[in-house]
């Protein structure tokens, strides 16, 4: 069974949330703990490391008391194909195919998490990927064989247009709820009022 990484990506600037979105509380905690909590549902040996591609030190902090190793972004304006190069970077002789997750789907389940990983292992495909009416979504699988393709992105370009031009190595768990593949781009005040922001450390 070929051995997985997780990268959660979470460097972003959140200029359409007014305010940094993955530290304002959400159901009771910060937003990217969703996610987080959700993961650390899965079995243990799921992946074979967990990395958080950060800006953020109060998100640093966090995950590296869970058990992940952070990257540093200090560059953030470069896109999201800046973090997910400097991931990759940081591990360039794993043998491993990488999951990308973002910090920002609040609604995603630890079984729709499960059911995806599952059922690409099965698949033998080299990408896997959740989607919904067949809109390819986060979290995202890659294979080592796509990491060229995956280094070679420029700017806000994640690798959607890389499982776009693969379709037949392409493994697709089509989920129920179109709800679980929203991201939060855009602060709702009934649910993120200002008083309860978590501050950046």
């Amino acid at each position: 069974m070929e051995k997985l990484i997780l990268v959660l990506l979470a460097a972003g600037d959140s200029r359409r949330f007014r305010g940094n979105k993955l530290l304002y509380e959400w159901q009771g905690k910060p937003m990217y703990r969703h996610i987080v909590d959700q993961i650390a549902s899965l079995p243990a040996d799921c992946f074979m490391e967990k990395i958080v591609v950060t800006q953020y030190e109060t998100v640093k902090a966090d995950l590296e008391s869970r058990g992940y190793r952070a990257v540093e972004n200090h560059e953030s304006t470069r896109g999201i194909s800046h973090s997910i190069q400097l991931a990759l970077q940081s591990f360039p002789d794993a043998q491993a195919a990488v999951c990308f997750a973002v910090c920002d789907q609040p609604y995603l389940k630890t079984e729709t998490l499960s059911q995806l990983i599952c059922g690409w292992q099965n698949s033998k495909k080299g990408m896997g990927c959740l989607s919904y009416q067949g809109e390819p979504g986060n979290p995202a699988i890659f294979s080592k064989q796509y990491w060229e393709e995956l280094m070679n992105l420029k700017g806000d370009v994640g690798g959607k247009c890389i499982i776009r031009a693969h379709p037949d190595d392409l493994y697709s768990y089509e989920i129920e709820d179109a709800k679980e593949l929203e991201d939060v781009d855009v602060r709702d005040p009934s649910e993120f009022p200002t008083s309860t922001q978590y501050r950046i450390t």
